[in-house]
């Protein structure tokens, strides 16, 4: 367990945020961390990983990301502890061990399977409860992940990311970090892809968001001449008349900024005069 802390540490200093923490298969067999079983924590993405040299790590099958550090997501889980102190794979042996022994050697066999499951317990935690023991064994059935996509998809669903969590084009990286840093996606790529695919993001993003905005604006532009025309305001009739009696009106909100409202209301005002102008002019020929 220090050997594998000690590891650990050596490759956080070498990159905190590259792809150091990410672990291709054809890497981990090298090094002999191969998979051997894993465990799913309730209520979230993440699968525990145990390796066949005692060391774990957290996998998300649904982003096929893996990751030697504990996500954000888990750092409060009080269960999770209970859940790596469990590997599935030396609860079997451990069975095995019972099942083959006899009187004689069974105490001898339980000190060593007990030496053993100590090794990646965690100091001053509790064993896990039965119901988690069973849930952990029927995950150790599960095949080893496939671990780290393309760096094309892995783009795709950084992006989709950027777009889910609200990132305003009009921000800044260090601005809209807090909103993206806890999210699983945000460990797909390393340090320098992040803020080169934020910076061809917010390119994108105020062009698309300008044209939203102007659809909006004429949507709602629409939705208040109609309010005007049913309201059957007259050439003399004020904004602030207006305003006081139709102001709670769900059409007249649509336009959220007061100046809008009140250039929307003239423009429709004049159209009156011109037209009652026009009508003035009409009947004086007639005569």
């Amino acid at each position: 367990m220090l050997r594998a802390e000690r590891e650990l540490r050596a490759g956080a200093q070498q990159d905190k945020e590259s792809p150091s923490i990410l672990m291709r298969r054809e890497d981990s067999s090298a090094k002999g961390n191969r998979p051997v079983a894993s465990a799913p924590v309730p209520g979230s993405p993440w699968c525990v990983v145990w390796t066949d040299d005692d060391r774990v790590f957290f996998f998300n099958p649904t982003m096929q990301l893996s990751v030697w550090e504990r996500p954000g997501d888990l750092r409060n889980r009080g269960d999770l502890n209970r859940i790596i102190e469990d590997p599935p794979h030396k609860r079997k042996l451990e069975a095995s061990g019972d099942d083959h022994s006899d009187g004689s050697g069974s105490e001898d066999n339980s000190s060593d399977q007990s030496v053993k499951t100590k090794r990646n317990r965690t100091e001053g935690h509790a064993s896990p409860e039965p119901e988690e023991a069973e849930r952990g064994d029927k995950a150790g059935q599960t095949p080893p992940p496939q671990i780290l996509l393309p760096l094309e998809e892995r783009v795709t669903h950084f992006r989709d990311m950027l777009l889910e969590r609200g990132v305003s084009a009009f921000s800044t990286w260090e601005k809209e970090l807090h909103k993206i840093v806890f999210d699983p996606r945000y460990l797909l790529l390393n340090s320098e892809e992040r803020k080169q695919i934020f910076e061809q993001f917010v390119k994108t993003r105020i062009k698309e968001e300008y044209k939203e905005k102007k659809s909006k604006l004429l949507l709602a532009k629409e939705e208040f001449r109609k309010l005007l025309e049913e309201s059957k305001v007259s050439p003399r009739t004020t904004f602030k008349e207006f305003a006081e009696k139709y102001g709670r009106d769900q059409r007249f909100r649509l336009v959220q900024k007061r100046k809008d409202q009140e250039h929307f209301f003239n423009q429709f005002i004049l159209i009156l005069k011109k037209r009652d102008k026009e009508n003035r002019l009409r009947l004086r020929k007639m005569r």
